[in-house]
């Protein structure tokens, strides 16, 4: 399968109406294009986990957003796997994975285009065997 390393930026918001689509609204006045976005609640708080196509502009808007009183946002290397759409292959990284002692801390699927497979997103515990245990798998 093959792997990429790239780099997520995962925001932190208050749980209020209209907080993510501000969010989205200042990205896309940045002209970001999200490749991934992953939103979850953590300790009363929402976290939104995003990739973009460009991530330098991803990260300037970011900057932006620190800048008008969003706060924190996290900077994090993660793995993007691009899976075919065959049956199990989230459970085949899993088991390859555990077997080189490697932790999958959180992983979200995204989609890459009309007709490919999606993309798996994956924090985990050390990325240098991550990436070596995943590259060779079918």
């Amino acid at each position: 399968m093959h792997a990429e390393r790239h780099t997520e930026f995962s925001i932190y918001l208050d749980q209020r109406p209209g907080e993510l689509a501000g969010v989205l609204g200042a990205l896309g006045e940045h002209g970001v294009q999200l490749a991934a976005v992953n939103v979850a609640e953590h300790n009363s708080r929402a976290v939104v986990r995003l990739l973009g196509r460009d991530t330098e502009t991803l990260r300037h808007a970011c900057e932006s957003l620190v800048d008008s009183g969003v706060s924190p946002i996290v900077e994090t290397e993660v793995v993007v796997v691009d899976m075919s759409d065959r049956p199990n292959a989230l459970r085949e990284i899993a088991v390859a994975l555990a077997a080189a002692r490697v932790n999958i801390r959180y992983a979200y699927l995204a989609q890459r285009g009309p007709g490919l497979g999606p993309r798996c997103i994956l924090k985990v515990s050390d990325i240098e065997p991550a990436m070596a245990t995943i590259e060779p798998l079918p």
